[in-house]
């Protein structure tokens, strides 16, 4: 009952000994001290000055010999008197420099984490990635999208990937380049649904700007294709909203 009381009051396991032994005892030096409560010779001055810092033991010497008491157990209550003090003041410390901290925090998240990966392979592992951390009915949006420069393996890749998107009940949507029609066709008879789409951009380009939650992909669709992902809410936003204004120009 009293180890578990004192545990509780914040001392250790071996001050808890140590006190309980010098409490019953009175007063004691070291070796019938290390008898009596059992602990190991060279931790018994570590505690004894841990238990002195907490005002819970005082210390004299008698020819040249140092004897140990326990402070009366009325102590322990001033010791965690002065405790509450301290945590009291530190939670109010901790509160006037909470919104700084939480700036530092923000200013942390805001900067964004840069990967390239290279080649078909780097890219589906980017999105194999991406839609098996995405939440059900997250959004994925494409900027720009086209064939590439190699169609038959655009058509492959993306075909797979955007399956798997409609499995897990994302929300797709996709502006297209204008001269991509032909590609949107053999593209949705692969994947077996059409895409929510429009046409926008007249000019071929193999770059292609793609959003999944916090994630930016800015994909460079040559035969051997290069991805450069951006980590970062505030980058993901930017674009969000860019494709929203795109979206109400575009044609179906």
């Amino acid at each position: 009952m009293y180890t578990s009381a004192l545990l509780e009051a914040g001392l250790t396991k071996s001050e808890t000994k140590v006190y309980l032994a010098l409490l019953r005892n009175g007063e004691l030096t070291k070796t019938p001290l290390v008898k009596e409560a059992k602990i190991s010779p060279s931790k018994v001055y570590d505690v004894l000055n841990k238990l002195k810092e907490k005002g819970l033991v005082s210390e004299i010497i008698k020819r040249n010999i140092k004897h140990f008491n326990a402070a009366q157990p009325i102590k322990i209550k001033e010791y965690l008197q002065n405790k509450r003090i301290a945590i009291n003041d530190a939670e109010k410390k901790i509160q006037k420099i909470l919104p700084n901290l939480l700036s530092l925090e923000k200013t942390k998240s805001m900067q964004p984490e840069v990967s390239t990966f290279f080649g078909w392979e780097g890219l589906g592992t980017v999105y194999e990635t991406l839609i098996e951390k995405a939440k059900p009915q997250s959004a994925w949006i494409v900027i720009g999208g086209s064939q590439g420069e190699d169609q038959e393996r655009t058509e492959r890749f993306f075909s797979k990937y955007s399956r798997m998107a409609y499995q897990k009940g994302m929300q797709i949507r996709i502006l297209f380049d204008e001269t991509a029609r032909a590609y949107v066709k053999n593209l949705e008879k692969r994947i077996g649904k059409p895409h929510n789409k429009r046409f926008i951009f007249e000019r071929k380009t193999p770059t292609e700007v793609a959003v999944i939650e916090d994630t930016t992909l800015i994909i460079i669709l040559r035969k051997d294709p290069v991805t450069i992902r951006i980590i970062n809410q505030e980058t993901a936003d930017s674009f969000k909203q860019y494709f929203e204004e795109l979206w109400k120009s575009g044609r179906p």
